[in-house]
């Protein structure tokens, strides 16, 4: 796997929300879903425990930046479908 590098916004994020690096690690690693986002990023999905985590990153050469880390209740509809 690529380097993973935290953004400002990401580190904030993480804070903010108590999630910790091994769980972003997790999501990236092995994401139950994946979706196109703006500006070619891409967001990755995964239920960890009781929660669904959304992670959107971008690649850049040999790195992985992470743009945001956002913890969610449950997954968004149109997710439900495609599964």
């Amino acid at each position: 796997m690529k380097k993973i590098y935290l953004s400002r916004h990401a580190k904030n994020r993480m804070r903010k929300f108590a999630v910790k690096p091994d769980v972003v690690r997790k999501v990236l690693e092995k994401p139950d879903f994946l979706e196109p986002s703006i500006k070619g990023r891409k967001n990755f999905w995964r239920k960890v425990q009781d929660k669904y985590y959304r992670v959107t990153c971008l690649e850049e050469g040999n790195r992985i930046v992470v743009i945001t880390v956002t913890p969610k209740e449950r997954i968004p509809g149109r997710l439900k479908n495609e599964n």
